[in-house]
């Protein structure tokens, strides 16, 4: 099962267009879009820029090391956990869902879970989130912050603030953002109130794509409005388009990754171990899976009858 299996990568906001949902696991982060799947060809022929393949049992790794936050820039971080929940979740209600894709999920989440209780708890203590707060901590005070969109990172920021200063969340998907706000206890701001972005001096964003959300004008205007003022932006690709930039209150996704980039000797030890620990997992649990594949296989195959 683990040897026909087929990685690809791609950078982040690629969307391949899927052939037969069912056929593929689609995990999207901030930093590629992974395409898991026992095709050849899982997705529409349209190109897209690829970064890596992988197959077999590299394939499993590069999954698990993922997972585990070692594929990350901010090494052994978490937060991709929840989003591969997330992905998990979806393909588990695709009604044509391949069953061999459905256990490898299964065994990679539980192999994860292993790697991280034994070798990197506390490593990613410093996420995204942490960071982006630790950044707020020393201006925002008693002001309100104005969360944008509604993915795992957004819950993880209003997690990171909600106890310290009043949340407002806006977000396009108007059902989560409710479902977030009734969860948190934070106050909403309707997508069709975006014009009153500019009234917030704090702002995190999380939300990513090819196009622009705020322009020039828009932070021309807020710099002018908010002397003591900061907006972190950790959407990928980002869809903040201005020349401003640290000096004048605006922190990118690239300032977060170089902060959390630096690591101590002893996480470089630890994460040294956990690699090696995957290699041994890898190697088991592609035994494991073989040899359960042979006993369906055995215990499906037609039976012979002797007249």
């Amino acid at each position: 099962m683990v040897m026909t299996l087929q990685l690809w990568n791609f950078p982040a906001g690629s969307t391949p267009s899927v052939a037969s949902l069912g056929t593929c696991f689609t995990l999207q982060t901030c930093q590629r879009t992974m395409v898991l799947s026992y095709q050849q060809l899982p997705f529409a022929s349209h190109p897209l820029p690829l970064h890596e393949k992988a197959e077999g049992q590299e394939a499993y790794l590069y999954m698990l090391e993922t997972i585990c936050g070692l594929k990350s820039k901010l090494v052994g971080e978490n937060e991709i956990v929840g989003q591969f929940k997330d992905a998990y979740k979806a393909f588990t209600t695709t009604e044509a869902r391949d069953s061999r894709l459905l256990l490898i999920l299964e065994k990679l989440f539980k192999d994860a879970k292993d790697i991280r209780t034994e070798h990197l708890i506390g490593i990613g203590q410093k996420t995204y989130a942490h960071l982006t707060r630790r950044h707020f901590s020393g201006k925002i005070k008693q002001s309100p912050i104005l969360i944008l969109g509604s993915g795992q990172l957004a819950e993880d920021l209003i997690n990171q603030f909600k106890k310290r200063t009043q949340v407002v969340l806006c977000a396009r998907n108007q059902g989560r953002a409710e479902e977030l706000a009734a969860i948190h206890g934070c106050t909403l701001l309707p997508w069709s109130e975006r014009s009153r972005w500019g009234e917030f001096a704090f702002i995190a964003n999380t939300i990513g794509f090819e196009g622009v959300l705020l322009d020039h004008d828009f932070f021309t205007a807020w710099a002018d409005r908010h002397e003591n003022r900061l907006i972190v932006d950790l959407g990928s690709p980002s869809c903040l388009h201005t020349s401003l930039g640290r000096d004048e209150g605006l922190l990118r996704l690239e300032d977060i990754f170089a902060e959390g980039a630096l690591m101590e000797d002893q996480k470089r030890a630890r994460v040294a171990l956990a690699r090696q620990a995957m290699l041994d997992i890898v190697e088991r649990r592609s035994r494991w899976l073989e040899e359960k594949h042979l006993k369906w296989q055995t215990a499906n195959a037609p039976k012979t009858v002797t007249v």
